[in-house]
């Protein structure tokens, strides 16, 4: 990849947008994906140009469902929005003298097109009975394509990285003096079975990660941490919105992980909280639950198992992680 045409190896670039395509890259895709958007923003009129704006269309897809920085999704946004303009301005160089092309989401397809543009001459020398070459180039086909992958960009950015609403969650969540109910929000939880994601549980999760966010009491703070936890373990399995899990985080770094920092007061080593053990403990952390085991639930061992959820989310996130800072109104991550 090079911003000079010329050193752009057209038929090396095909095959590296198809292998990303596919869904098993074998250079850096956000890299690429990065580059395509750049030289798509620097003059979408040119051949060069063009044919980096088919490479962002085919690239649609694999955008949606596999990046993970919302900061990229806006560049290629925009990327699309120039190149629409542009081509569009310019439309069809031979109007009338050729019918768009019809081209099939395939990897090897979009890869294929992209050199076609790229580098007529290579590709004729290659598929000198190809008479359709000047209409893949075409200025008013690729505002077309361009468009659509604008359209597409913004809503998977809408779906992606925006967490649906859980206000009206309330009504069921909340006891009548204002307390989280455990219970009610456990058993919604409880719902996460599989590997895709429920939305009855994922809804739970981002309320509990909300109340932790907002309004959370200290004996709930366990809890919630617990229960926003068993889910967020599920996002790489589910391929989970970068935006839900954003905000598990957000809530699960409200959580007082001070314990860490001194020694455990149980000389004894603390097992690992397993997935099947988390919802059982949320419900025996809740303020209303019969005492648990000082050990079982050791403010350490749970700030133990939050600090591992939120480096496991963050490496789905791709985010470099700081040690979190304890909040400094809370005393403790275990309850009163």
């Amino acid at each position: 990849m090079a911003p000079d045409d010329e050193a752009i190896d057209y038929a090396d670039l095909a095959r590296e947008l198809a292998s990303m395509i596919h869904g098993y890259p074998y250079g850096d895709p956000f890299a690429l994906l990065g580059w395509i958007a750049a030289e798509v923003r620097s003059d979408p009129g040119t051949r060069h140009g063009r044919a980096m704006t088919a490479a962002l269309w085919g690239s649609r897809w694999y955008v949606k469902w596999q990046v993970t920085d919302p900061a990229l999704v806006d560049d290629l946004i925009e990327a699309a929005g120039r190149a629409r303009t542009v081509l569009e301005a310019a439309d069809c160089a031979l109007a009338g003298e050729h019918e768009h092309p019809l081209i099939v989401d395939d990897p090897e397809e979009v890869g294929d097109l992209v050199a076609r543009i790229g580098d007529p001459e290579g590709w004729l020398a290659r598929r000198a009975d190809d008479e359709k070459i000047e209409a893949y180039a075409c200025p008013g086909y690729l505002a077309e394509l361009a468009a659509e992958a604008e359209e597409a960009l913004k809503d998977a950015r809408a779906e992606r990285f925006e967490a649906p609403d859980t206000s009206h969650l309330d009504e069921r969540f909340l006891t009548a003096d204002g307390r989280a109910d455990i219970d009610a929000v456990m058993t919604d939880i409880e719902r996460q079975k599989y590997s895709s994601i429920d939305p009855t549980a994922e809804s739970a999760a981002l309320w509990a990660a909300r109340r932790l966010l907002g309004d959370a009491r200290p004996e709930e703070w366990a809890s919630l941490a617990l229960a926003v936890s068993h889910v967020a373990q599920h996002c790489v399995w589910g391929s989970a919105a970068p935006g839900v899990v954003a905000l598990y985080r957000d809530g699960l770094r409200t959580f007082d992980l001070s314990a860490l920092d001194r020694p455990c007061p149980h000389p004894e080593e603390h097992p690992k909280i397993r997935l099947r053990q988390v919802s059982a403990l949320a419900r025996a952390m809740a303020p209303d639950a019969a005492p648990v085991d000082e050990q079982d639930g050791c403010p350490w061992r749970i700030a133990a198992h939050v600090r591992e959820v939120i480096d496991y989310t963050g490496g789905y996130l791709g985010v470099e992680e700081a040690p979190a800072e304890p909040a400094t109104e809370r005393a403790g991550g275990g309850r009163d």
